[in-house]
């Protein structure tokens, strides 16, 4: 059985970790875009995140990609979201192509969701030890 809780965990960290810790401003603006981007994603879908994550937070979409390429111990969630042997695309128009792909199935779309809000939350949280808080 695979820990998803795990996957999300560790992907929460390296996006706050890709922030130096001595850099309280650049922290807290990870917060506000980590905050922004989970209400996007919770008010608007998985699409609407992506494209603001594109225009305001690149790093953190890069890394949510990441996670959604995931390979762990012979589990790929790309796998499962897209099909035998392909993964997301990290330039833009691909990725949202591939996304179309899992729109197609609700289940997938939700599931694909639910990773992404556990991971944002656990980002959410982590950013704000890494502030201080």
């Amino acid at each position: 059985m695979i820990n998803m809780d795990y996957i999300c965990m560790k992907h929460a960290q390296m996006i706050v970790n890709s922030v130096e810790r001595s850099d309280n401003k650049n922290i807290k603006n990870l917060e506000r875009n980590l905050r922004k981007a989970l209400g996007v994603l919770k008010e608007d879908g998985v699409y609407a995140m992506f494209l603001w994550l594109e225009s305001k937070a690149e790093n953190t979409r890069t890394n949510l990609i990441s996670l959604l390429n995931e390979d762990y111990d012979g589990v790929k969630i790309h796998e499962y979201l897209l099909g035998k042997d392909k993964k997301f695309k990290t330039e833009p128009d691909g990725f949202y192509e591939d996304l179309k792909t899992v729109a197609k199935d609700i289940d997938k779309l939700l599931f694909m969701k639910k990773i992404l809000e556990r991971t944002l939350i656990y980002s959410l949280h982590h950013s704000k030890v890494k502030a201080g808080e």
